[in-house]
């Protein structure tokens, strides 16, 4: 039997990136998966890759930092599958500028979706995971404790929201839910990793200070999402693993 079969994970940002390899991962698990994300293109082809390929895939098409969204994503979630057991909290936005060139927009967005957006999902399913017994991992970043200069809003949101997570780490953990946080950095997304690092010659930097010497992988940070999410692992809980090929432990003792 597989380690998830007959579970329900839900996985937000779950259109492409790590969201969809997670989602992919847990399918392959044996998991119903719940594709939650604000692109319907992307959304809908996960949602039909997965069931096509492994088991039964909704798609909602929702955005996080929405509460009525939240609430909704939640009544099709019963309405098809009748339970919920884990949530990996994947959305974010993150916009590159320092912060003279921020605008209250950007920066509001950027909160609205990386941090309330953990709130407006969290409180939708809140109920749910009092008596269910799950999971909850959230995909935080290793600039939440480094920083990032050129990015201030996305490490914000990102600490900010390792913060709720360690107090929802305390509030159900009686309740037999466990809720663990991974920080990964410079994982290969494409397009992404190339925003931030545009020349050859600025990725080959930053991987002389990786002792592993190779970017993280989307297979990488979903492995450890399905780990954590594993009954099997529950006495991990309120935990940030950083996930980053020993980058910070070069970054903070050199």
């Amino acid at each position: 039997m597989k380690k998830f079969e007959g579970k329900v994970v839900l996985v937000t940002g779950a259109g492409h990136g790590i969201g969809k390899q997670i989602a992919v991962q847990f399918a392959e698990q044996g998991a119903n998966t719940v594709i939650v994300d604000y692109n319907v293109e992307f959304g809908t082809e996960t949602a039909e890759e997965i069931t096509r390929d492994y088991v039964k895939s909704l798609f909602v098409q929702a955005d996080v930092s929405k509460p009525e969204d939240m609430d909704h994503v939640r009544e099709k979630v019963f309405e098809e599958f009748g339970r919920i057991d884990t949530l990996v909290l994947n959305a974010g936005v993150a916009f590159k500028k320092k912060v003279n060139e921020f605008t209250f927009e950007e920066w509001n967005r950027t909160i609205s979706i990386n941090l309330n957006g953990l709130f407006n999902t969290v409180k939708a399913f809140y109920n749910d995971f009092l008596t269910n017994h799950g999971s909850i991992v959230y995909i935080s970043s290793g600039s939440a404790l480094s920083g990032t200069g050129g990015a201030v809003a996305y490490p914000a949101s990102k600490a900010g929201g390792e913060g709720l997570m360690r107090g929802l780490a305390k509030e159900l953990g009686p309740k037999g839910v466990n809720v663990n946080i991974i920080a990964p950095r410079l994982i290969d997304t494409g397009d992404m990793m190339r925003v931030n690092y545009p020349t050859q010659a600025e990725l080959d930097a930053v991987l002389e200070k990786i002792p592993v010497r190779r970017y993280g992988t989307v297979r990488d940070v979903a492995n450890l999402a399905v780990f954590l999410a594993d009954k099997d692992n529950s006495y991990i809980q309120g935990q940030t693993i950083l996930l980053d090929g020993g980058r910070t432990i070069c970054l903070l003792y050199t």
